[in-house]
């Protein structure tokens, strides 16, 4: 088991990433970016109003993306905020909306706008006109944006930091629920979570690549045919597991360890702390998991891969589970994440869970975290003590799904 100390360990990651650092000569800006709304956005079919969201980006560096809100031509994003460190005085802001249409395979485009001067920003009255295709007026849209000179401590970070709000989305997926029959609902879910100061704690030389030894990397990520249908095969299955629907979605923001059990861990029927195991990996900007089934992997190769999206590099991967603080008797009690760094695709190093626990301990301050490395005999202990509790938790959660479809209703 790993021991930790926030302050230590976000000290010592800051100090080691000075190469990343700015000349003092340079001007360094921190911005707080919140999007509120938009009126007079056009339909872009045949019935009802558009299905707008929009993705943000900062000198095609850092990207943002909303939700989806249904059937309007006045949506309100009143909660979508983003906190950027590092930029430069000169940086622009690009903004997209779309129009969601799950029937279709690209997204129709609605129009853009950009804010060339986003340090010395001056909100207007009337908002950003939106700009369509063929020049055409497609609405307006509101933005306010707090900026300042970054400080003592964020003039440290790497250019263009996410510094927040964690935002999680997760994605409902029944066509591979119907595969791995893990709950009745016959749904397959997937996590993405945005976490901050990633390249705080994973420094870029310290990428974790594709593992050479391994020979199911190899097929996916060596010079061959069969590696480019691999790589095509893994992108397209993971667009099925993270697309972005209007019905099957859930998002919301994450402000501490308490909201990550509640609305992430927590089974939406029962509302108990489900024990199962996660495959996940760290990437560039996110945090991807999805439940480990044998069944709906049988055919990937890497089940790794798959959640990065083929790419030859994460920052980390492996397995966790979650588990009671105080043993499976006392459910009730406080529980604890256990990760550990199983990935023969990335086989990441060990040495690196400790910046792992310190990643997931800045974000959610609170939580409880374990690491193992995967080899150690404490992991296999904590396994097979999950799995006897796996098979307890499906007999009581379809009792009480049994209780819920047979109970009469009460008026």
């Amino acid at each position: 088991m790993s021991s930790y100390s926030i302050s230590s360990g976000l000290k010592d990651t800051l100090i080691e990433t000075t190469f990343f650092a700015l000349d003092d000569s340079q001007s360094n800006y921190d911005v707080i970016i919140q999007f509120h709304s938009a009126e007079d956005i056009p339909k872009m079919d045949v019935f009802g109003h558009a299905d707008p969201y929009f993705i943000a980006k900062i000198d095609d560096q850092i990207s943002f993306t909303s939700t989806i809100l249904s059937n309007t031509a006045t949506p309100k994003w009143d909660d979508e905020k983003w906190i950027v460190r590092n930029i430069p005085l000169n940086a622009i802001l690009t903004v997209k909306i779309y129009d969601k249409d799950d029937a279709k395979l690209f997204d129709d485009y609605i129009g853009k706008f950009e804010v060339l001067n986003l340090i010395n920003y001056h909100a207007s009255i009337t908002g950003h006109k939106v700009i369509g295709p063929f020049n055409r007026y497609h609405g307006f849209f509101h933005l306010s944006i707090q900026s300042m000179e970054s400080s003592e401590e964020t003039k440290h970070l790497p250019r263009y930091t996410f510094d927040g709000p964690c935002r999680y989305s997760r994605h409902d997926s029944f066509a591979v629920g119907c595969l791995t029959m893990l709950n009745p609902d016959c749904i397959y879910s997937t996590w993405k979570i945005q976490i901050r100061r990633i390249s705080v704690f994973f420094k870029p030389q310290e990428r974790q690549y594709w593992n050479r030894k391994y020979k199911v990397a190899q097929m996916i990520f060596g010079n061959c045919l069969l590696s480019l249908a691999s790589q095509s095969t893994l992108k397209l299955a993971h667009k099925v597991l993270y697309g972005r629907t209007l019905k099957h979605n859930e998002n919301g923001q994450l402000n501490n360890a308490d909201d990550l059990w509640k609305f992430v861990f927590s089974d939406r029927t029962t509302k108990r702390i489900k024990p199962c195991i996660y495959t996940y990996v760290i990437d560039d900007n996110t945090w991807r998991f999805s439940e480990t089934d044998a069944q709906v992997f049988a055919d990937v190769a890497s089940k790794h891969a798959l959640l990065a999206n083929a790419s030859e590099y994460v920052r980390y991967a492996g397995q966790f589970h979650p588990r009671p603080k105080y043993g499976w008797n006392n459910c009730d009690d406080e529980w604890e994440l256990v990760f550990d760094n199983e990935s023969g695709t990335y086989a990441p190093n060990a040495y690196l869970l400790i910046n792992l626990k310190n990643l997931l301990l800045f974000n959610f301050p609170g939580l409880n975290i374990v690491t193992y490395e995967y080899k150690d005999p404490k992991l296999k202990e904590s396994v097979t003590e999950l799995k006897h509790a796996i098979e307890k938790y499906k007999n009581s959660t379809t009792a009480i799904q049994h209780l819920v479809l047979t109970c009469p209703c009460v008026p």
